[in-house]
């Protein structure tokens, strides 16, 4: 059994002084993580990614600017835009930053990575969304669409129908969804059934593509219900199903030191009870000089998170959205 104390600590974290050792339900001792004080480096956080593990295809970067450490995920895949078939290569594209502040715990650095992984696979899903739309190809889900200007001409977007009863005929929702690909796999609708709440029940058929790139869509069937049944509703319930597709995948392979912390195979209750155990209120009387420590600690940490407000429309927007609260604890904006 190995004992996670104060020499078992990782690059990056100290102990507060005087902090107690807890005694886990199998009889090892450790310092928990709200114990710690964390100044981690590039290097540090170098450290933490060696030890996760999730897809040959994701790449975790570690860098550092004038700003600070940032995490940043490399994808290598083929174009989205382009056909499979007509590229010889693979090629690498990044996503956005994710900053690291050197206070920031261990275990957050390690669920930052988690993060940006499903959101970088979330931007992938979103542009491997592609139905026939006239005579063309198109990507309706994707991030690229120009907001800006989407917000000015909101009509030209927004949805008239409001029919919850579109009832197309079963052969025209087939064929509509006969024209979808998602990472080159066809759709195909078994069955639609009213139910007695008034939701509709949809079943769909999967059929995977000989090029697709992501393991959890094979050939398979998904289940869905609608509250309202338009084709509208189902484009949207789709890319829903997908999305939660995507993110079991990541809870179930992100692996930290081989330990997978967000499979559904891990125990609900097992975790509150460890929870419990790692979270039990100090007794003053017993450590009071780590009390006053501890306390100072987190007043520390939570100063360095306090956001600056500069003079300007945003800066009066948070003002006087604050002033609706009336007296609040905590750190204002600065």
């Amino acid at each position: 059994m190995k004992i996670k104390t104060e020499t078992s600590l990782l690059h990056g974290e100290k102990p507060i002084e005087n902090a107690p050792f807890i005694q886990l339900g199998n009889g090892g001792l450790c310092i928990p993580q709200h114990y710690l004080l964390y100044q981690h480096t590039r290097l540090s956080v170098e450290k933490i990614i060696l030890d996760i593990d999730y897809n040959v295809r994701y790449l975790i970067f570690v860098s550092e600017d004038k700003s600070g450490i940032y995490i940043q995920i490399g994808v290598v895949g083929f174009d989205n835009y382009i056909s499979a078939k007509s590229q010889k290569e693979q090629k690498v594209v990044y996503g956005r930053k994710w900053r690291v502040e050197a206070e920031l715990p261990t275990s957050e650095i390690i669920q930052t990575v988690f993060l940006a992984l499903k959101k970088a696979r979330e931007h992938e899903i979103r542009e491997l969304f592609r139905f026939t739309h006239g005579k063309t190809y198109t990507t309706p889900f994707n991030n690229h669409h120009d907001l800006p200007l989407i917000s000015q001409n909101a009509e030209l977007v927004r949805l008239h129908d409001l029919n919850p009863y579109e009832d197309l005929g079963f052969q025209n929702y087939k064929e509509k969804l006969a024209s979808i690909r998602y990472d080159g796999a066809r759709l195909q609708l078994k069955s639609i059934k009213e139910l007695v709440n008034g939701k509709w029940l949809v079943d769909i058929k999967i059929k995977s593509g000989p090029n697709g790139q992501l393991p959890e869509i094979k050939d398979m069937e998904i289940s869905f219900l609608l509250t309202s049944l338009t084709m509208n509703e189902i484009y949207y319930q789709i890319m829903d199903e997908f999305l939660s597709l995507s993110d079991r995948h990541v809870e179930e392979n992100f692996l930290y030191k081989g330990f997978a912390r967000f499979s559904r195979k891990n125990s609900i209750i097992a975790i509150s009870d460890l929870s419990s155990v790692l979270r039990q209120r100090i007794k003053n009387g017993e450590h009071h000089a780590f009390a006053l420590a501890y306390e100072s600690a987190n007043y520390q940490t939570d100063k360095t998170r306090v956001p600056k407000l500069y003079e300007g429309a945003l800066s009066n927007k948070i003002k006087s959205c604050l002033t609706r609260f009336g007296q609040l604890e905590g750190f204002l904006p600065e």
